[in-house]
């Protein structure tokens, strides 16, 4: 039987406040299986970001730990958990975290050349992607050319383009109109569904909640997993 694409045991999280510690996150227990979508809502300060750099081992939890595809990010020192995120996870964030004096076309090549991918099939890797969000006129744009809504579809191309086994995504049409981060999440979802990828969400729309298989609530520290 396979591992889980993701596990959490026990998982607590606590900051100094003073001469106090405050408690972020107590106690969770998560258990998310391979092509599952998974959706994290609470209110603003519940703790979600939180979990989410947690769960991505950009952040190490006071008591407990992540199991990502199959490791125990507490046995690994942050390089060796850089190494282990590099080619199987992706993230989208809600500032697109593009880089400024590259084109699209450029920003979706780069974690590509990072991964070791030859240079001709990073480039035919992110032409396809970049058409496939409807960017393909929009090739040589750098960010501050473009709308919102198209840097943030630069940003899946580029989180998808090393076709990651997990993606997490952190309120990622916070940004956005209506309109536009509807159209990014239909894209969010088509490019979940065709590559299997796991998709972790921290929103705060329960509409968009809604859409994933599971949804997971954030309250007072505890997550309540339906």
């Amino acid at each position: 039987m396979s591992s889980p694409a993701l596990k959490t045991v026990d998982l607590a999280k606590t900051v100094a406040s003073g001469d106090d510690r405050l408690s972020i996150l107590d106690s969770v227990e998560l258990q998310l299986n391979a092509g599952d979508s998974l959706s994290i809502v609470g209110t603003s300060g519940s703790g979600k970001s939180t979990l989410l750099a947690l769960l991505a081992g950009l952040d190490l939890p006071t008591r407990g730990h992540v199991e990502l595809l199959g490791r125990n990010l507490g046995t690994l020192d942050e390089d060796e958990r850089a190494a282990w995120r590099a080619a199987r996870v992706g993230f989208v964030f809600q500032s697109f975290q593009l880089l400024a004096g590259l084109s699209a076309l450029d920003n979706v090549i780069l974690p590509l050349e990072l991964a070791g991918v030859t240079l001709a099939e990073a480039r035919d890797r992110a032409d396809a992607l970049l058409r496939q969000v409807g960017l393909g006129h929009r090739l040589s744009h750098t960010p501050r050319q473009l709308s919102g809504g198209e840097q943030q579809r630069v940003a899946l191309a580029r989180a998808f383009a090393c076709r990651p086994q997990i993606l997490f995504a952190d309120e990622p049409t916070g940004n956005l109109d209506g309109t536009t981060g509807a159209a990014i999440i239909d894209q969010l979802f088509a490019l979940n569904t065709e590559q299997g990828t796991t998709l972790v969400l921290v929103t705060h729309d329960e509409k968009l909640a809604a859409r994933c298989s599971r949804i997971a609530r954030l309250s007072d520290g505890r997550l309540d997993v339906e």
